[in-house]
């Protein structure tokens, strides 16, 4: 049995900034899609870099209601936290490209483009799979 309670907006940041991997969702073609996405939060704020055909499908006027996801699971212990995103998914500009390469984002050899995630709510939950 899965034992679940929920983490403060504090304890859903200290996740997102511990880990590095996580799921973009967003719907194509009226079907849900999780995109496995590498991202950095800077100021509250999750920024992802895509491929051009993954930008394509979820960007194409440019915003676009998304949801993100990371996990952060202690490996053998059974427990781990899991936080979900909700928000506006645009386009870095030009001007703040440098600071996505700086963070270490993929640059999907020059083609990256890179998405800022605002988050308008925040929910994680801390899960104990030992009980």
């Amino acid at each position: 049995m899965t034992v679940a309670c929920e983490l403060t907006n504090s304890e859903c940041w200290d996740v997102l900034d511990r880990v590095s991997l996580g799921r973009l969702l967003y719907s194509s073609a009226g079907l849900p899609v999780a995109q496995l996405v590498r991202f950095v939060v800077r100021n509250k704020v999750v920024m992802v870099s895509l491929d051009q055909v993954t930008a394509a499908k979820l960007l194409p006027a440019g915003v676009e209601f998304v949801a993100f996801q990371a996990d952060d699971f202690v490996e053998g212990a059974l427990t781990g936290r899991s936080v979900t995103v909700y928000g506006r998914a645009q386009v870095v500009s030009q001007q703040r490209r440098g600071g996505a390469e700086a963070a270490g984002l993929p640059s999907h050899e020059g083609n990256a483009v890179y998405a800022c995630v605002a988050a308008t709510h925040l929910n994680g939950r801390r899960l104990d799979l030992r009980t």
